[in-house]
């Protein structure tokens, strides 16, 4: 093996692998690449556990809400929209287009009111988006009746809402009069439930039949709302779209409506990254540490090195290899042993997590290889900081010196 390594690496590894070192020196080693894997570990799975929530999250939203919606008063105008649309966009990245209503207002249950968005869909289609847990309903055919509507598992608890139940919807829209504004009062009637696992959909979004709603009611705005092949060229038809409808018609794309989330999510990533990559840093001051306490040990070899004509570049080149090859272990150690617990915990999920807090129930983990490089890189260069300490210590003792104290 020694014919392969030169001899400042072959002296190195002599050094740390020697079973003649000081019990206590090897003791502090062992515990300074225990504590490097372990926050290296760390490290990993945390990141995996954000990445996993930001493409959950991130699924939800895509799932739930349309990749661009062109907002307009009239139906006579959609037919021209649809035309321009189809122009504007390749068949090949246009996956859906639907004309869709919306509308706010308050739903009144025993006296208690609480703010919604109503929003008339195709149901047919709707029940097939994966971002549900499920979406159930039983659409009657009689013409009597309410506003069938489809409402969040959230609202339904809070308000103890059944099957078949009327409600009573106040809308914010309605008319004026000499006496004030008057809202618009309706029944709705509650035709199925369905759950996303985001709060704010649950609790406030209830969905209708487009064709039953317009068929009773006449919407004051429509939207067309397109969902793409690739989502991130939503800003780019965006702009393609805008330049060919002009500026009378309001455009919006799903990054622009969830910026704050996305934001917040990659600023809670960056955050835990910086406190354990200075985790991974206080688990190398360990091996500094212990590299020292080596130098200290080995005063007398490096006199006879230096006595025998070795330099002080090949005095810092052993202390550093033996430095280097302390913490790269523990870096490799740890990333394989992160990457192994977040494949085991993505196979086989074990931490259940509060429904009516998180969109899954279970803890999602995502390994992106851009952030197990990431990691290794960052841990590499902390660790050769780390190593050039008791390296250059080394390289500056006087041999004569040494011998005298000795």
């Amino acid at each position: 093996m020694r014919k392969f390594l030169s001899w400042e690496l072959w002296l190195a590894l002599r050094y740390i692998i020697s079973p003649k070192r000081e019990r206590f020196t090897g003791i502090i080693t062992l515990i300074a690449i225990i504590g490097v894997i372990l926050s290296v570990s760390a490290l990993t799975i945390v990141n995996a556990v954000i990445t996993g929530f930001k493409e959950v999250v991130a699924e939800k939203i895509l799932s739930l809400n349309p990749h661009l919606s062109i907002t307009f008063y009239s139906p006579e105008e959609g037919r021209k929209l649809i035309h321009i649309i189809e122009k504007s966009i390749p068949k090949e990245d246009l996956r859906t287009l639907q004309l869709v209503s919306t509308q706010q207002g308050l739903i009144v249950k025993g006296g208690q009111p609480v703010g919604i968005i109503l929003k008339a869909v195709d149901l047919s289609r709707y029940s097939k988006e994966k971002g549900f847990k499920y979406f159930r309903y039983e659409l009657s055919s009689r013409e009597e009746g309410g506003i069938p509507v489809i409402i969040g598992a959230r609202l339904r608890d809070k308000l103890g809402i059944a099957q078949g139940e009327r409600l009573t919807y106040i809308s914010i829209e309605g008319f004026y009069t000499p006496f004030g504004f008057f809202p618009k009062i309706n029944t709705l009637e509650v035709i199925g439930f369905f759950e996303t696992g985001i709060y704010d959909y649950d609790f406030n979004l209830l969905f209708t039949s487009f064709d039953l709603y317009t068929q009773r009611v006449t919407p004051r705005n429509y939207s067309l709302e397109l969902k793409l092949g690739d989502p991130f060229k939503s800003q780019h038809y965006k702009t393609i779209l805008q330049r060919n409808l002009g500026i009378s018609y309001y455009i919006l794309d799903w990054q622009e409506w969830n910026r704050n989330l996305f934001s917040a999510l990659k600023m809670e990533k960056l955050g835990l990254f910086v406190i354990l990559s200075l985790m991974v840093a206080v688990s190398l001051f360990t091996i500094l540490s212990a590299m020292i306490m080596l130098v200290s040990e080995k005063k007398g070899d490096i006199a006879i090195l230096q006595a025998l004509g070795a330099t002080s570049g090949n005095i810092l080149k052993i202390f550093f290899y033996a430095g280097f090859f302390l913490s790269g272990t523990g870096v490799i150690l740890g990333l394989s042993l992160g990457v192994f617990l977040s494949l085991l915990l993505s196979k086989y999920p074990i931490i259940k997590l509060p429904g009516e807090v998180y969109p899954v129930e279970y803890m999602p983990i995502s390994l992106q290889l851009t952030d197990l490089l990431l990691i290794g890189v960052v841990a590499i260069l902390i660790s050769l900081l780390s190593c050039l300490y008791p390296a250059k210590k080394a390289a500056q003792f006087s041999p004569a010196e040494i011998l005298r104290r000795e």
